[in-house]
């Protein structure tokens, strides 16, 4: 099998890599040599080869769709250019393997159904959570199953700086100064912090469990930029750990999803998730409650995933999608729920209103404001509630 790897950064030497390290392993397995035989990169003159002396090194993208190819590997990122590689690649009949999870939260129900028109395959397990076999624990492992919830800690920067803000004390910007040191988080991080990178990972897992249409473009999204280190402090003491947390659920509207920093109780399998470690909950009807966990991110253990998809080309060629049979609603409407809630006013005037209410609740901290955890409410109520009392800081509590 001739390969085209497209991109030898990180992601793209870590691939160059676990083929080389494994290959008498796969050969011997698959009866099926799988070569590099073209790179695509912005500096063919300068770039390390990795061993790769019989590979064709090109900028030239042209040089990928005219030569005798069987498979494209993307792991470039960025969105317009990589659409269009890909969209190429699977017009000419080839099979393509993604990591690119901005791409494909725009645009994968198109490029899926071209693959199938043409007799290829589209795979992209390494696009969401890193090393973690997600897509196929989702698409295949739990098949039997009629799922009903995912929820996720889907970006290995913010888990990373919530850890430390939780069992050191950080503030959040030097958890973010750190996190920028180590390689984490970018000089920009606002993919990261403000949650967008999560949304995107979301929006397709989203799709998988519910054999459904997700707009990236409507699921609501909440980062971790705007969180006060005394709420994580507040949570720690009363025995919950903050995790932003990419999360879905079936409804009789549709569905819910959306991205946000949730308190979850330290027992919760998800709360001992730190450092950059990523993690999927996921509820099915068959199962029960099942977590997939293991690295987010990373040069071999992204490859891993991406390695994983090549090797089900070479087993099994053609690998039909399955295209979702519908556009569900994204329903904003939240099912009651129990709030962490923290005020901006005199303690007795917040007590008399949520008397009025009849709202039960838990005090937590008095200081730096009446800070409470609600009984489950509705968000009418929580709006009443929001409405007669400022509100600072408010975190969903599971």
């Amino acid at each position: 099998m001739k390969i085209a790897l497209c991109g030898i950064g990180t992601v793209g030497g870590g691939v160059v890599k676990v083929l080389a390290e494994n290959q008498a392993q796969f050969q011997a397995k698959y009866k099926e040599d799988l070569v590099i035989s073209h790179v695509l990169t912005r500096d063919p003159d300068k770039v390390d080869r990795l061993g790769l002396e019989s590979a064709v090194f090109t900028d030239r993208v042209e040089d990928i769709y005219e030569a005798d190819i069987d498979l494209v590997v993307e792991v470039m990122g960025g969105v317009d250019f990589a659409y269009q590689v890909i969209r190429q690649s699977l017009s000419q009949g080839r099979h393509v393997v993604t990591a690119n999870k901005d791409l494909l939260a725009l645009h994968i129900d198109e490029l899926q159904a071209l693959a199938n028109e043409k007799g290829v395959s589209l795979l992209y397990e390494a696009s969401v959570a890193g090393g973690i076999p997600i897509i196929n624990g989702v698409q295949v492992g739990l098949a039997a199953n009629q799922i009903s919830g995912v929820m996720g800690i889907l970006n290995g920067t913010t888990n990373y700086m919530l850890s430390h803000m939780t069992q050191d004390g950080w503030t959040y910007d030097h958890a973010l100064s750190v996190a920028q040191e180590k390689g984490y988080a970018e000089a920009d991080p606002t993919n990261d912090v403000g949650g967008f990178d999560a949304a995107r990972k979301i929006t397709l897992l989203s799709r998988l469990a519910y054999d459904t249409r997700v707009d990236f473009h409507q699921v609501s999204v909440k980062g971790i930029d705007t969180v006060d280190d005394s709420d994580i402090a507040i949570a720690a003491q009363a025995g919950y750990t903050m995790k932003l947390l990419g999360k879905s659920t079936k409804t009789a509207a549709g569905i819910q999803v959306g991205v946000e920093p949730v308190l979850l109780p330290n027992a919760h399998p998800l709360s001992g998730v730190s450092e950059a470690f990523n993690a999927v909950y996921v509820e099915g009807n068959a199962v029960g409650q099942t977590m997939f966990w293991g690295p987010g991110a990373g040069s071999l253990e992204t490859a891993s995933a991406v390695v994983s998809d090549i090797l089900q080309i070479a087993d099994r060629g053609f690998i039909p999608a399955v295209l979702p049979s519908q556009e569900l609603a994204i329903v904003s409407q939240e099912a009651p729920a129990c709030y962490y809630l923290r005020f901006d006013a005199p303690a007795s005037h917040v007590r008399a209103v949520l008397q009025t209410l009849e709202i039960g609740y838990l005090t937590l901290a008095e200081a730096p404001g009446l800070t409470i955890k609600t009984e489950a409410i509705s968000p009418a109520v929580l709006a009443k509630l929001e409405a007669n009392a400022t509100v600072v800081a408010r975190y969903l509590m599971v």
